[in-house]
């Protein structure tokens, strides 16, 4: 008998904050074979710069990382000669994955135009590219936010399966929960503030 397809789960940046703050192991609430822990390639570059005042949030998003073999997923591209190599956003053969349809479409769709792009220098990324990179994926996987604006929200309201966390707490659910009844639910389980 066939195993069932885990769920894969994205991470917003932000969604760090919220599992350090409420000590979540996401090896225990997020459990293989039922979930698979993901990010995307340009989350990478935001960790990094966390500055040394946060370095229990730092240590514990790179813990976390290696406990739950979170899995970094990359869009198939060729190399950018105007980046430098610890910058590609995509993967070349055998590292990055086709993008589908729905997250070709919602990338265009979201693109600023070149003029207005304004660079992070902390994290080498252009203004909501890590956000756009994220929100794409919620068409084929679930994405855990706290950022109810911006492109995600945008994916949220195109069909996207974006979880908000934000009612949580008061839910008395473990995570894999949430998220289970978030995807059975009308798509305002999660959102209200």
């Amino acid at each position: 008998m066939d195993q069932p397809t885990p769920t894969s789960v994205y991470l917003d940046n932000n969604v760090w904050d919220f599992l350090f703050e409420r000590k979540i192991d996401l090896s225990v609430a997020l459990p293989r074979p039922d979930f698979c822990v993901c990010i995307t390639r340009e989350a990478e570059f935001e960790i990094p710069p966390i500055p040394p005042d946060k370095a229990e949030l730092k240590a514990f998003i790179e813990n976390t990382i290696a406990k739950c073999s979170v899995r970094v997923d990359s869009l198939f591209g060729f190399y950018d000669d105007s980046l430098p190599p610890e910058e590609q956003r995509v993967g070349g053969f055998d590292v990055g994955r086709w993008a589908g349809a729905e997250e070709i479409a919602f990338i265009n769709q979201q693109k600023m135009p070149v003029g207005t792009l304004i660079k992070n220098p902390k994290t080498g990324l252009y203004k909501h590219e890590a956000d756009i990179s994220l929100a794409a994926r919620s068409f084929h996987s679930v994405v855990l936010s706290n950022d109810k604006s911006g492109p995600i929200n945008k994916a949220y309201q195109q069909g996207g399966k974006v979880v908000y966390l934000t009612n949580f707490d008061y839910s008395g659910m473990s995570l894999g929960d949430f998220i289970k009844a978030a995807l059975e639910q009308p798509p305002d389980f999660g959102s209200s503030s």
